[in-house]
């Protein structure tokens, strides 16, 4: 198979870090130009230098994803510096783990907010743009939403985050359809890591603890990591291999679609 990106660009957000700069980084391997968006503009400025120093091409946008006014500036940065845009990763998110009784309603508006308003935003401000480079590309365009295996599955104390994944899930499969059968020559599909390294993780693990679960977070980490089939935590990079896949012509048939990477758990 050949994941090639060459001349193609993609916009990554909450790229600054964890699973959003493995994202970047693959795509740019790949021969993309890929512009790394984050609220934090000292964080992609890191991985833009990374990825430089390998011979890739990137840039940073700095970009408040729940802003409409911010997404119509980055997505006009992109249309000057780069003419087009062909990939779209909504992978910017958080988590808050708590019982249902515990989340505040602050809590549940904010989850809502960056985990399911910001993809609706995202894709809109994007859509012109993504919609004028398919009809130029031979390639057309690829949208992909970074979801979770918790919106395929239940947790306990993520029920409220569980929800903002869950409506990802079957925002994208509509938006799929919709694409589709309008003739925009743009794919949505989404991506559903389990339990990955980097700072959700943690998240799962420190609320184990102070629930009195666990004494401390290795004991924490054992416990979440036993209930993977696989026996391990996933690598940021198996979410960025995913993602690469689905942004190249080897998926050009696949829309509305999901990959499950959990190391088992949804199997059970």
């Amino acid at each position: 198979m050949s994941f090639t990106l060459k001349d193609r660009v993609a916009l990554v957000t909450g790229s600054g870090r964890g699973i959003g700069a493995a994202i970047a980084k693959r795509l740019a391997a790949a021969g993309a130009t890929v512009h790394l968006a984050d609220l934090a503009p000292e964080r992609t400025e890191a991985v833009v230098d990374a990825i430089r120093r390998d011979g890739g091409a990137a840039h940073h946008l700095t970009l408040d994803v729940n802003s409409e006014e911010s997404w119509t500036g980055a997505i006009g940065v992109v249309r000057q510096r780069s003419t087009h845009l062909d990939t779209l990763v909504n992978n910017v998110g958080i988590t808050i783990a708590k019982s249902i009784e515990e989340t505040t309603l602050a809590e549940w508006r904010l989850m809502m907010a960056v985990n399911l308003e910001s993809p609706f935003v995202g894709i809109k401000a994007a859509l012109p743009l993504m919609k004028d480079s398919a009809i130029r590309t031979p390639f057309g365009g690829s949208i992909i939403n970074i979801c979770s295996v918790s919106g395929i599955v239940g947790t306990p104390n993520l029920a409220c985050y569980t929800a903002t994944k869950a409506g990802l899930r079957y925002f994208s499969k509509s938006a799929a359809l919709e694409f589709a059968r309008s003739g925009y020559r743009i794919r949505v599909n989404t991506v559903h890591p389990g339990l990955i390294e980097g700072a959700s993780a943690n998240v799962l693990f420190e609320s184990s603890v102070k629930s009195g679960a666990c004494k401390d977070m290795a004991e924490a980490e054992i416990l979440w990591t036993s209930r993977f089939p696989i026996g391990r935590i996933g690598r940021q990079q198996d979410i960025g291999g995913a993602v690469l896949f689905l942004a190249s012509d080897e998926s050009s048939y696949m829309t509305g679609a999901e990959i499950i990477i959990d190391g088992g758990l949804s199997a059970q």
